[in-house]
């Protein structure tokens, strides 16, 4: 990807974020499902633990409790926003074990062998190269460091799965949880990437959304389209994307029940040692 485009790329991940920075606390969810990362594979006192896309730090915080003073905690994210959310908490937590800073977790400047543990909660749909990436991480631990991150299936999310299925019959490739999209395509990824021990466990989740709501779900051309850039119907002429939309709607009917169109939102939770 050019230099330019990459950038076009993080200013909206970062403008995503900067958006959501006041309120993300505010999500139990986030909280819940990034605690349970950690809590599947909990770092010994006196690691040194990574934590990629912190946002507003609920893992790092968690990690340097359990280190201790003789571990240390880096949280690192894209998002000013975010880490100013963060960093205000770290001023008044009185931890000395732990620090924020702006990086790109696909191009990390740390030192080979630096980190025991590596988490990445919510946010690995947004790597552009899956593959690459993960061994930059598995560079980046320890000898037996072990890393652990959320991956999201090709089912999840029927605003993507349907919106997907319908763009292809045109030739539209979207990207997005494509990479992550079953059991095995993940054990594929870390086994390419070096990573052993793997495990992998998919934790089912959903509900029902009303009928008219899932149709206005529709991708756009200005919506963000993570894991890839530009947006997959840039450059598509109107009159085909205007078919796909009413193939999205009918297949959305298709799926209505009179409780309204099921949206799973199942994700994995993956751990696997260097």
């Amino acid at each position: 990807m050019k230099i330019g485009d990459l950038q076009d790329y993080h200013k909206t991940i970062t403008d995503t974020y900067d958006e959501r920075s006041a309120n993300h606390d505010k999500s139990d969810w986030h909280r819940t499902t990034a605690l349970q990362l950690v809590e599947d594979m909990p770092p010994r006192m006196g690691d040194s633990v990574l934590d990629i896309a912190t946002g507003t730090g609920t893992i790092a915080f968690h990690a340097a409790s359990l280190v201790g003073p003789s571990g240390n905690v880096v949280g690192i994210d894209l998002s000013q926003g975010m880490l100013a959310q963060a960093n205000a908490k770290l001023s008044t937590s009185g931890l000395r074990n732990l620090e924020f800073i702006v990086a790109d977790a696909e191009h990390l400047e740390f030192p080979p062998n630096s980190f025991d543990r590596i988490y990445c909660a919510s946010a690995f749909f947004w790597i552009l190269d899956p593959l690459a990436t993960l061994k930059h991480w598995r560079n980046l631990l320890k000898p037996g460091g072990c890393l652990g991150f959320h991956a999201l299936p090709e089912t999840s999310y029927v605003w993507v799965s349907e919106v997907r299925n319908v763009l292809a019959n045109y030739g539209i490739s979207y990207v997005l949880n494509k990479p992550t999209g079953s059991v095995e395509k993940c054990d594929q990824l870390l086994t390419e990437a070096g990573f052993r021990k793997i495990n992998i466990r998919e934790e089912k989740e959903g509900w029902f959304i009303p009928l008219e709501q899932a149709k206005s779900t529709w991708l756009q051309e200005d919506h963000f389209s993570p894991g890839q850039h530009p947006n997959p119907l840039v450059g598509v002429p109107d009159d085909i994307l205007a078919q796909a939309k009413r193939d999205y709607e009918a297949r959305l009917e298709e799926l209505n029940t009179d409780k309204g169109v099921w949206n799973d939102i199942s994700m994995y939770y993956i751990h696997a040692k260097k």
